[in-house]
């Protein structure tokens, strides 16, 4: 029995060496995927004809779009797999990568979402973007896709061997490139000039390899490859009555050296692929489907000689190692590469990782778009490298942005501040690291300001300060104080207010923050009109609170104008401590409001508000109590807008009001809405109450997100005073 095991063991061995011999010794076949934009999805097309004949691909190259095909299959995706993927992707919002608004730090939701024009510097000089997109969005894409490669910098180790070719921006020659970290690889690759920033690798920087070399046959068939197989993409160069234009012209001119090159290229071809693509351009990324048969009915005319080749090859083993994702991985430590005016606090509180920790990949990705919305970073590649048993390094590079300053504007008209021109200056990093400094100047009717500077801390605990101003004119009927019959009717007041606040915050997924402060508020309340005392609004009223104060903070709204999903709330405890105004006791202030949105359906969503408000001492001097009517999104003295009541319509120490929207949005950025609100502002705690309210207001309206800011058309109307109200306010609020 063991001579007859033996022998077995013997045969197989055997038969098993001579296959290996064979496979070794047979033909090798190479791939070469052009350049060619959105047409490169007829490569996946090709890739899939290629494997159903037969074929063992021993080498895969490419550039450019074919680069990326091509360095995702020889990392392990199959053609069915890349074809899911294509069809997944959104590649126009890739490239353009606009902010989701859950990502950006908190502090800009607060403080930022208002301009309309912003105009970077440089050490106090204008700098002009390099390209439309910075990269980051295919950045963290193909780093998430090629997660399983991480650890491999030889592309001769890939499942497939690979290799791609990238332009030298500064010498102009060729690279080509064979090991590096593959998804900044093949990105560089990909880079076309003014679309993309150009990548940068041990310290060169390079642009997409089709202006160099945009088919590698050459550098595929010196890997080893017997037999190339050419899936080319080009459209060669016009015709004279396509030569309408400058731009045709230059165009025309741009191209010439890359179709020599290619058709150098295209002799050491042993089967060329040409798909029918005239009609498509590099950008026709939404004709995803078309242009992937279009490579697979090119594929399809020459399947006999891709099958006489794979007969040619004889391959035994077809298989390969296919690609293997896993959703978590334990991060044991974190490097961080790169930073100057920030530190690791301020990246560990973005990406949301405190090591050791097991982190889902997802995560990570959200983390990394989390950091890039910061603004602060111009590029961010990660990696992910086994250390030991499982334990695996996270190394970030990170490039930070070198603008620091920048001018921003912004414009407005309400009914209450009317008009006013916004004047922003920014600057990062000006005192210490992780900083911002923001001042806004207003000018117009009412000038005003708004200076904030804030120092985060990521995990720890972030400082702030914040300082500004409130002016206003406004009539107030004080009829609905001293009664219908009385001689004063309406008066001008003049409304003043300066804040000054400094605070201590902590974040959580850039959507909620924790803090306490200590605050000091001058407020003036005046009119020149001579009028008898009310307590309600006397002639005048001055002087300055000190108040110490907690607060919760939330927002993961989808849109901070016609937002459709999510909810904002902000609640506070305030302790008014000491006080020079006339009549000052101390006291407790708490008080909060909510709005929360519920998408209905694609066009439909209900909005549902409340405000509630209460002091702990009766005794509230006039400038504290809360002010209702009106439409204003402003946050100034205790006021609360209510739609269908002019502005201090009601007054008083307590308030709970509660409002029902139901939106639909109309064409892309228009939206029409109606609704509701009911409230009680009373003296008396006892008397609020959600069933026996005072006012009610309901009405219709238009609005339309626009590139100057929201535009708001509002007509409500109040059983209380009998009227309609016709409100408009034009961009964003500040």
């Amino acid at each position: 029995m063991r001579s007859l095991f033996a022998f077995i063991f013997i045969i197989s061995t055997i038969s098993f060496a001579q296959e290996t011999k064979n496979d070794s010794m047979r033909l090798k076949v190479g791939v070469v995927l052009s350049g060619g934009g959105a047409k490169g999805y007829a490569h996946v097309g090709a890739l899939k004809k290629i494997e159903e004949a037969g074929i063992k691909i021993d080498y895969i190259g490419g550039t450019s779009m074919g680069a990326i095909i091509g360095g995702l299959y020889a990392a392990g995706y199959t053609p069915d797999e890349l074809e899911k993927i294509m069809h997944q992707l959104d590649i126009s919002s890739l490239i353009i990568q606009n902010k989701d608004r859950a990502e950006i730090p908190f502090f800009e939701k607060a403080y930022k979402e208002k301009y309309i024009l912003e105009l970077p510097f440089d050490k106090f000089k204008l700098t002009i973007p390099n390209a439309i997109s910075k990269g980051q969005g295919p950045l963290d894409l193909l780093t998430y896709l090629l997660r399983p490669v991480h650890n491999i910098d030889d592309f001769n180790k890939l499942p497939t061997p690979f290799v791609c070719i990238g332009t030298d921006l500064e010498t102009g020659e060729e690279k080509v490139f064979r090991s590096g970290f593959l998804p900044r690889v093949i990105l560089a690759s990909g880079a076309y000039p003014t679309m993309l920033d150009p990548v940068t690798i041990d310290g060169k920087i390079y642009v997409d390899g089709g202006v160099v070399n945009n088919f590698p046959v050459k550098e595929v068939k010196d890997m080893g490859a017997d037999i190339i197989i050419g899936v080319e993409l080009g459209d060669g160069l016009q015709k004279r009555e396509n030569l309408n234009s400058a731009i045709d012209i230059l165009s025309q001119i741009m191209t010439m050296s890359i179709v020599k090159k290619t058709d150098e290229q295209k002799k050491l071809v042993d089967l060329l692929i040409k798909p029918e693509l005239k009609e498509y351009a590099v950008t026709s990324f939404d004709e995803v489907d078309s242009i992937y048969k279009r490579g697979f009915i090119a594929s399809e005319k020459v399947f006999d000689q891709l099958k006489e080749i794979a007969k040619k090859q004889n391959a035994y083993d077809k298989s390969r190692n296919e690609i293997k994702l896993d959703d978590y991985v334990l991060v044991k430590e974190i490097e961080i590469e790169g930073l100057k005016n920030f530190n690791k606090n301020y990246i560990e509180g973005k990406l949301g990782i405190r090591t050791p920790e097991i982190i889902k990949y997802d995560d990570l990705k959200l983390g990394i778009s989390k950091l890039y919305a910061s603004g602060n970073f111009n590029n961010i590649t990660y990696k992910i490298s086994e250390i030991d048993n499982d334990k695996n390094l996270l190394t970030l590079k990170v490039q930070e942005n070198k603008t620091q300053q920048s001018i921003r504007f912004g414009l407005h008209y309400d009914d209450l501040f009317k008009t006013g021109l916004l004047l922003n200056f920014t600057s990062k990093n000006l005192f210490v690291k992780n900083s911002i400094l923001s001042t806004d100047i207003i000018v117009g009717d009412y000038a005003r300001y708004n200076i904030n500077f804030f120092i985060d801390n990521g995990y720890l605990p972030s400082i702030g300060f914040n300082s500004y101003s409130h002016y206003f004119d406004k009539e107030i009927d004080l009829r609905n104080f001293l009664g219908q019959d009385n001689i004063y009717k309406k008066v001008n007041y003049n409304f003043r207010e300066y804040i000054n606040q400094l605070y201590i915050q902590s974040t959580i997924k850039e959507k909620y923050a924790i803090g306490i402060g200590l605050e000091h508020q001058y407020t003036k309340v005046f009119t020149n009109n001579f009028i008898a005392y009310n307590e309600d609004f006397p002639a005048k009223t001055e002087g300055y609170y000190w108040k110490a104060y907690g607060y919760i903070k939330a927002d993961n709204r989808n849109n901070a104008n016609f937002a459709r999903s999510g909810l904002k709330f902000d609640g506070s405890f305030k302790y008014l401590f000491d006080s020079n105004v006339t009549g000052f006791e101390n006291n407790y202030l708490l008080e909060s409001s909510l709005e929360a949105n519920f998408p209905l359906n694609n066009f439909l969503s209900y909005r549902f508000t409340a405000n509630f408000g209460t002091f702990f001492n009766d005794n509230v001097t006039m400038p504290q109590k809360f002010f209702l009517g009106g439409y204003v999104e402003q946050d100034f003295f205790n006021y609360t807008k209510f739609y269908g009541l002019p502005f201090g319509s009601a007054v008083g120490d307590n308030q709970l009001m509660f409002g029902s929207h139901i939106q639909a949005r109309i064409l892309k950025n228009h939206y029409t809405s109606l609704f509701m609100n009911i409230a009680n502002i009373s003296d008396r705690f006892e008397q609020l109450s959600l069933t026996d309210y005072k006012y009610l207001g309901y009405g219709v309206t238009y609005g339309y997100d626009s590139p100057l800011g929201p535009l708001n058309f509002i007509w409500s109307y109040s059983p209380y005073t009998k009227k309609g109200l016709f409100n408009l306010s034009l961009g964003y609020w500040f």
